[in-house]
């Protein structure tokens, strides 16, 4: 556990990080109460309709986009065209919650995969901080699986000093949504943690053999199956821009052809790959931050509740006192999140956000190694 930052110290910074987490656990109760007696088509009801499918016997039908959406829309009339697009062994993750009612399914989706996030996040912040993440609220409301996801990663890349092979075994279980993992293979191998690597072998073998023996063959075939429906729906522009958080949709909002905005996506990811090389390669001391923004501009297919783990550089802006900084980095996020309540109307500054981040956690005065701890956050 890192040692946390006196309190007494952050001053106003922590008076309005309080605010904030006051303000989402307010929008969390609203969320909860609404869909309790009036259920909507949140995102949560994707997952929750393909939990029902494996608990009826039936796992494959959770990628079969006319069943699946039958059965969305016994939790909530308005629901859209949510289709699963989740690897299989998220289906073992979200098939016990899909044993109680939508809204019953939601809360405790929401309040125990959010409890984990917390707990993780605590090892890099005080809780109030981990709280104020302005994309926690999205994926709160939405009942994403971002939360779930951010704290296995926060979770498995603070934990590579002490617990190695632990660690890599967290992050391992990022294979329920491997677009968000995959500079971590780079800053794995730069790095040399093989003790890391084992262990992200062992728990991705573990889950696609698992998810294998316990759903079928015929569910990894109908998850191959339906994702070239999702390029689909990213060519031709399925959600709105301002949705997508991607270096891809910042371009395309700007109205840049879908060519000209799939190269500066691939040029920015590269360069972020490169720059986590180079980061794990050299120990540089903020080289954990560096990676957690680094993977968010790794797809072009990335949404705002997706950047919860830019958490961990605000978390060394906070520990700095580089509340400048960190004010700037929770706009940049905070105004994407406004979106959906139409008080901002602009493109998703996400991608900003992240290149911003890893520009703050470089090193002032070239590369230096740390050859005591390889994590300072």
């Amino acid at each position: 556990m890192l040692e946390e930052p006196s309190e007494s110290r952050l001053g106003w910074p922590r008076t309005i990080a309080t605010a904030f987490a006051l303000v989402l656990i307010a929008f969390a109760v609203w969320g909860f109460w609404t869909i309790l007696f009036h259920p909507k088509g949140i995102d949560f009801v994707s997952f929750w309709a393909a939990g029902r499918m494996v608990v009826a016997g039936h796992p494959a039908d959770a990628y079969n986009i006319v069943a699946h959406r039958r059965l969305e829309l016994t939790a909530a009339a308005d629901t859209g065209l949510m289709p699963f697009p989740y690897p299989p062994p998220f289906l073992l993750v979200i098939a016990p919650f899909a044993l109680f009612s939508f809204p019953i399914a939601y809360m405790l989706w929401d309040l125990i995969s959010g409890g984990f996030y917390l707990l993780a996040g605590r090892r890099a912040a005080p809780s109030v901080y981990v709280l104020a993440n302005p994309p926690v609220l999205v994926a709160c409301m939405m009942g994403q699986s971002s939360l779930l996801t951010s704290g296995m990663l926060i979770l498995g890349l603070t934990s590579l000093e002490t617990a190695p092979f632990a660690a890599g075994a967290a992050l391992g279980l990022l294979i329920v949504k491997p677009h968000l993992a995959l500079m971590l293979p780079i800053a794995m191998l730069a790095g040399r943690k093989w003790r890391v690597i084992a262990g992200a072998i062992c728990s991705v073998t573990a889950a696609l053999l698992v998810s294998l023996v316990v759903l079928g063959p015929n569910v990894f075939r109908g998850f191959l199956e339906i994702l070239p429906t999702y390029l689909q729906f990213m060519q031709h522009g399925s959600w709105n821009w301002s949705e997508l958080a991607s270096p891809f949709a910042f371009m395309r909002y700007f109205g840049a052809s879908a060519s000209v905005s799939i190269i500066v996506q691939i040029a920015i990811a590269v360069a972020a790959g490169i720059i986590t090389a180079i980061a794990w390669w050299w120990a540089w001391e903020e080289k954990v931050a560096i990676v957690a923004a680094a993977s968010l501009l790794a797809s072009a297919y990335l949404f705002t509740y997706d950047a919860i783990p830019l958490f961990l550089p605000a978390g060394v802006l906070i520990r700095q006192k580089r509340f400048r900084s960190l004010g700037v980095l929770w706009v940049l996020c905070t105004l994407p999140v406004l979106t959906g309540y139409e008080i901002y109307s602009g493109p998703n500054t996400i991608s900003l956000a992240c290149i911003l981040s890893i520009v703050l956690m470089m090193p002032l005065n070239g590369p230096s190694r740390d050859a005591s701890s390889n994590l300072t956050l």
